[in-house]
């Protein structure tokens, strides 16, 4: 065991759609979302199921100050600040304690346009920036302390079809908030990935479809500014909102070389239990003659959650990540979470767990609190 880290983090709410609200049927993230995608802010509706989900189980009720009223003239601009500071404590046996103190800050953003447009915005400020660790073939993008991680421009002529331009996390399958898991960090779609792109979400009673494409948004180092596009589509199965699966494809290339990442997601929901899982491929080719053949990576990802009161979650983790030679890993990680939602502004989440290098034979253990403050409009 080289290192072990207890942390007390101060995070605003979940950044995508609670994936396992597929156990009430909702299907996707349509109907309580703004976005199609889920991300940022919540319509109406969604606000009112936020509400009813807490501990406190309140009845949504939207401001009546007119100095608000004033500020969204009239309910066409929806947005919210946060502020996020954050500490941890880290220990290497033999050395001395250290603490990095991490603080970030929102400003969100949604304003009606008019005739099916809108603009939405998500722009963060933080005083020290925290990339995933490089890797030989995948290098981290080193943002500055102003990060615009969502400007988009978004089109819907009619129910069911949205079109959507700009700046944004590419499409996921199971849409966790999670990005230090494997299925996040290593395709690319970390806190910081923000490409460019084109998009459009097709979707009905039973299915959504999503294809797009991409190109580099700026902050990506030169050899990794990387193009291409993708597709994400998914069905409920027996038609009762319960059992949607999904297939995912995305094609990438750069200076370095390109990249094909295929996948296969499944979100299952049977009343106050669900079963959330995702399993990727890569195939990477590098522009390298050391690696003529290339080489592939597989990052897999399990959750069984189970809610014993609707504001009380308690879920089970395992993830898997392999990767071939010349870059050989092989990682599982296990946790243990445990999440109440006292109030539709804060929620309180514990999570123990390990990651085993299943190559050294070294367990890692993490254990983490995290105490989540959001506002609501």
């Amino acid at each position: 065991m080289r290192w072990f880290v207890i942390g007390l983090i101060l995070l605003p709410a979940q950044a995508f759609a609670l994936p396992n609200m597929i156990r009430l049927g909702y299907v996707n993230c349509v109907t309580c979302h703004v976005s199609p995608q889920g991300a940022g802010m919540l319509n109406e509706y969604g606000r009112g199921i936020d509400d009813a989900q807490s501990l406190r189980a309140g009845e949504y009720q939207p401001t009546s100050s007119r100095f608000l009223s004033a500020l969204s003239i009239k309910g066409r601009i929806d947005q919210d600040v946060r502020a996020v500071p954050s500490m941890a404590l880290s220990h290497t046996p033999g050395g001395p304690y250290t603490t990095v103190d991490l603080t970030r800050f929102f400003y969100r953003n949604v304003t009606t346009l008019g005739k099916g447009f809108r603009a939405s915005a998500v722009v963060n400020g933080e005083n020290e920036s925290s990339p995933r660790k490089a890797k030989p073939y995948d290098p981290t993008i080193k943002p500055g302390h102003v990060v615009v991680t969502s400007a988009l421009l978004q089109y819907r002529p009619i129910e069911g079809v949205e079109f959507a331009a700009g700046r944004d996390a590419l499409p996921t399958g199971i849409n966790i908030s999670d990005q230090s898991t494997f299925i996040k960090a290593r395709n690319r779609l970390g806190y910081y990935d923000t490409p460019n792109q084109a998009k459009a979400f097709f979707w009905g009673k039973r299915w959504l479809a999503t294809p797009f494409v991409f190109t580099p948004s700026g902050n990506e180092p030169a050899g990794a500014r990387e193009r291409g596009e993708g597709m994400i589509a998914e069905y409920d199965l027996l038609g009762r909102g319960a059992t949607v699966a999904g297939v995912t494809v995305t094609r990438g290339t750069d200076r370095t070389g390109h990249r094909l990442v295929t996948g296969a997601y499944t979100r299952l929901g049977f009343g106050p239990w669900g079963i959330l899982a995702e399993h990727d491929m890569t195939t990477r080719h590098l522009n390298d003659p050391r690696v003529p053949q290339g080489f592939r990576q597989q990052t897999s990802y399990a959750q069984l959650f189970v809610y014993p009161r609707e504001w009380f979650l308690l879920a089970a983790i395992t993830e898997r990540l392999t990767v071939q030679r010349p870059y050989a890993e092989s990682l599982w990680a296990f946790k243990g979470e445990a999440s109440m939602r006292l109030s539709s502004n804060w929620t309180l989440s514990l999570r123990s767990g390990a990651q085993r290098d299943a190559l050294s034979g070294k367990w890692t253990p993490i254990a983490s609190v995290q105490f989540a403050a959001k506002t609501v409009n």
